[in-house]
Formats: C-alpha cells, structure tokens, sequence
C-alpha cells in the first residue's frame, strides 16, 4: 500500500509522474483524471469544462485507486484487484471445496462477502479439509466373514461417508469366521437329542435371522416336554404298573417311566389285574348267584371272581332261576304242597310247606288235595265213614253210631245207613232223611 507522505511527493512533484503512476498507465474503462485527480474535462461545478482544471484544485490531495474499484488504495485491502477491498472475518474454512467446514478463524481480503472456501456459519462438518473426497466420519467393526456384523473394537474412517469393505456398522457378531451366524438369540426351550420334543432351557446361542434346529422360543406346539432329552427314542412321561404276566394289564404300586409313547414291556398303563402270576384273568368281576351242580339254575351268592373279562359258570352275575339245592342237579325248583299221600293209596291228609325239587313234586306230596285220609299210614284205609250197628241185617243201621276208618270194603254188622226204628225186626228200616243229616254233621261231608 502507497503511503501518504509517497502520495504528496507524487503530486509536488511532477517531474515523477512515472514513477508514481502516469494517467496512461489508468485503467481506461473510467472516466480520465489529471494529475491532481480531477477529470480531464470537467469544469470546477461539475460539468463539462476545458482540460485544464481551476487552480485552486492543482494543489488537492490526489485519491489513489489502482484497481480502479472504487475504493480509495489506503482503504482498499488489495488495491490491485477490483474484487476485493475490504477484511471481512470468517470462523469456517473448506480448504479443499468439499462443501463441509472445519473450525478456523481470522480474516480476509473480500469483496461484498466471504470468498468461496470461508464462512461465518458452520456447515456440514469436515473431517480431512486437506482432501475434497474425505469429509464424514464413520466408525465400523472388522467384519472378516462379510456377514453385516464385526468383531473388536470400533475403527474410525473419515472418507465420503461409506464404510470400506471388511467393515460392518453393527458389532457383536458372535461368530466372526461364519457368515450364516452373527448374533445371540435367545431361548426358551432346548431339544438336544432331536426328537421333536424339548425341556425347559433358558440361555443364548450364536445364530442367524433365526433360532438354529434344537432351539425354541417356546415350547413345540402338540408335544409335552421331554423327560430324556439324551435318548431320541424316548420323550413321554407315563405312569406304569407292573404287569408280570404280559396279559396288559399291571398291579400297583405306581412308576414314573420316560417312554416313547406307549408302555414298556413289563408294565402296562391300568393296574387292575386280579392275578399278575396267571396272564389268562385279569378282570375281578361281581357275581351274585352260583351253580355248583350245573343243572342251570342258581343260588344266591355274591363275591367277586378274577376272570379274563366275563363270568364262567357256575358264578353268574344274575340269578337264573332258583336252584333250592345247588349240591344236587336233579333237584332245583322249590314247590309248594298242600297234602301229602304217604301211603299211595291216592287219599291225602292235609300238609303244607316247600319242596326242592326237579320241577315236579315228588311222593308223596300233593299241591291239591284229594279225599281226607283218614289212616295215611295204611293203604287200605283211605276216608272216615260212620256206621251203624245192623243187628237185624236188614242193611239199616241204629244207634249207637260210630266213626271208622275205611277202606274200599266196610265191616261185618255196620251198615252206613243211619236210623232203624226197630233193629231187631227187618221189616222196619230207617228214616233216610234223618239219616243223611247226621253224616253231614259228623262227616262234614
């Protein structure tokens, strides 16, 4: 920058024109100056005048601007380039015409704003503002097997904004030389031996989008938990019994066995076998009758019986019948009599009760009575009669009457006519109305 005492000197003397500057060497696209500054043919006011100027203004201070910008050379930061002319200060620098910013004040020489690369306001920030294609920052982990996550520690980058290759923005990845698993997942239930039925385990394994084969948020849907998850053969828990005879069916007590599904063999799923040692009966059934003589009719009798599923005889779980002798086949129907006839001659005396028997009541019992045996001891005496003495023999009885035992023939000297008025003369005979009254009274026939 010319300094003023220089510019004094320049205008004194004249003899240095050149070396000061001469209005040749003026930039010729503004209007002509003197030496003293003043326009060539401008009159003193202001208009047009002769090129020669008032000589009160020989003497005036001459305004130096090289650059021509309108902004006197000791004002003018950089009087040789008409862009600029003043210091403006800046706290933003972009060196390398990234458009992204690093902190950095001072000032510059400007024009009406900030040249490109300064700024009073921050922008996007730069990283490297020495290198137009490094100005984000971004921190990944090494990811050696390319699968999206990496391992160890974060590493910074400042590029263009993209992680380089081998390099994943997520971490963590729990397997860092196997692509298909990168991160821990956790689960609920475990099936270690693959049979499709798992036990209650809680933990985290190294996996991909999804929980690996064996491993389960929630337990399988349709199969209970597995009481061995060591043997894939079996993953069903079953309470057994002991069936010593293999018919299926077991006796107590209880076992908690891990099974395929079904019972072992040896055990069986019921424990109502009667006879573990006999694998022909299993089932004790109630019985309520019997039939020990197996004529088919049964006595009452009730118990229980341990058989392969159904009654045999001679236990029923009905009566059939009513066997009144279960020790005799050939006697089981119990039948009432009214009489009996003890000595066959077909006239029975009065008797009542029940026989065992074959269907049929035997001798000598009746279930009606017949006649009114007068002597069932003797077959020749079969009813009561009463007789008369006949001492004339004239067939016609009298007094004193008397009741006898008879049979079919009636003894000498009775007749069982009743009343001769004169039994000693055969000519009279009884009065047989009379007569037929007293057997009705003491007959009571």
């Amino acid at each position: 920058m010319m300094s003023l005492s220089f510019r004094a000197a320049c205008v004194s003397i004249v003899a240095t024109a050149v070396a000061c500057g001469s209005p040749a060497d003026a930039p010729m696209d503004g209007p002509q100056r003197s030496d003293s500054g003043v326009p060539v043919d401008a009159a003193p006011d202001g208009s047009a005048t002769p090129d020669a100027a008032p000589d009160a203004m020989i003497d005036a201070p001459q305004i130096v601007d090289v650059d021509g910008d309108g902004h006197p050379a000791e004002l003018d930061c950089n009087d040789a380039d008409p862009a600029v002319w003043q210091q403006l200060a800046y706290s933003f620098r972009d060196a390398d015409g990234d458009g992204h910013t690093i902190a950095a004040t001072g000032t510059i020489c400007s024009g009406a704003r900030l040249p490109p690369g300064y700024a009073a306001a921050a922008g996007e920030a730069d990283c490297d503002d020495g290198d137009p294609a490094a100005f984000a920052t971004i921190a990944g982990y090494v990811d050696a097997d390319g699968d999206g996550a990496g391992t160890g520690a974060l590493v910074t980058f400042c590029n263009a904004g993209v992680l380089p290759t081998g390099y994943a923005a997520t971490g963590g990845d729990c397997a860092a030389d196997d692509a298909t698993h990168l991160v821990l997942r956790a689960y609920s239930f475990r099936d270690v031996d693959g049979d499709g039925a798992a036990v209650a385990e809680v933990g985290a394994v190294c996996s991909g989008a999804a929980l690996p084969s064996g491993y389960f948020a929630t337990a399988p849907v349709g199969r209970p938990l597995d009481c061995d998850d060591a043997d894939p053969g079996v993953s069903v828990a079953l309470t057994v019994f002991v069936d010593a005879d293999l018919d299926g069916v077991g006796v107590a007590p209880a076992q908690l066995a891990c099974t395929n599904g079904t019972a072992p063999l040896g055990f069986s799923l019921t424990s109502s076998d009667c006879d573990d040692a006999n694998r022909d009966i299993w089932a004790s059934l109630l019985y309520l009758a019997v039939d020990f003589d197996g004529d088919g009719f049964t006595t009452p009798s009730m118990g229980t019986r341990c058989t392969a599923g159904s009654l045999a005889p001679p236990y029923y779980a009905a009566p059939v019948g009513n066997d009144c002798n279960d020790a005799d086949a050939a006697h089981w129907a119990w039948l009432s009599y009214v009489a009996i006839d003890t000595d066959g001659d077909g006239a029975t005396t009065p008797a009542s009760g029940q026989r065992c028997t074959d269907g049929v009541l035997p001798a000598p019992y009746r279930a009606t009575a017949s006649g009114n045996d007068c002597d069932d001891g003797n077959a020749t005496l079969t009813h009561f009669a009463v007789l008369y003495p006949d001492l004339d023999g004239d067939g016609v009885g009298s007094s004193p009457r008397q009741v006898r035992c008879l049979g079919e023939t009636t003894p000498a000297g009775l007749v069982f006519g009743g009343y001769d008025e004169d039994d000693t003369n055969p000519a009279v005979i009884e009065t047989e109305e009379f007569d037929e009254l007293i057997d009705l009274i003491v007959l009571g026939g």
